[in-house]
């Protein structure tokens, strides 16, 4: 999920701020981390900002003490609240994709087709092509 130089918990809650930043977004919230069970961090819904596009990335992750994710969700939307795209890895579309990990295709919230696991680089690449691509 995060790049390999992101070694520990805190380093990777420190960079979920940068990386907003460095996709050209403006983090609207803070981070909220807490830990529900031994090993496990949940990092929960935030929102990033994009003036310029007019649309908002909505955050929420959850992984392992070793950085490696078993949720997250990354939604784009427009302002008016119309999806762009959301890439999920989650329980309960697994038979249906092959595993946990979809991506949801807008504007219709059902439309999913399988996905590779996303990766912070992934999603900053998914999100920029995104946005050069809006009219």
């Amino acid at each position: 999920m995060f790049p390999p130089y992101i070694t520990t918990v805190e380093d990777a809650i420190d960079f979920l701020p940068i990386w907003a930043e460095r996709i050209g977004g403006t983090l609207r919230d803070g981070i909220d981390a807490t830990a529900p069970r031994p090993g496990i961090i949940d990092v929960d819904d935030f929102h990033i900002d994009f003036i310029a596009s007019g649309t908002v990335l909505t955050v929420a992750i959850s992984f392992s003490t070793e950085l490696i994710a078993d949720y997250y969700k990354f939604d784009l939307r427009r302002i008016d609240g119309t999806l762009l795209w959301r890439e999920d890895n989650h329980p309960g579309h697994a038979q249906q994709h092959g595993g946990p990990h979809h991506l949801h295709i807008g504007p219709e919230e059902d439309h999913r087709i399988p996905a590779n696991p996303a990766t912070l680089t992934s999603i900053a690449k998914k999100v920029v092509i995104t946005h050069l691509s809006i009219e």
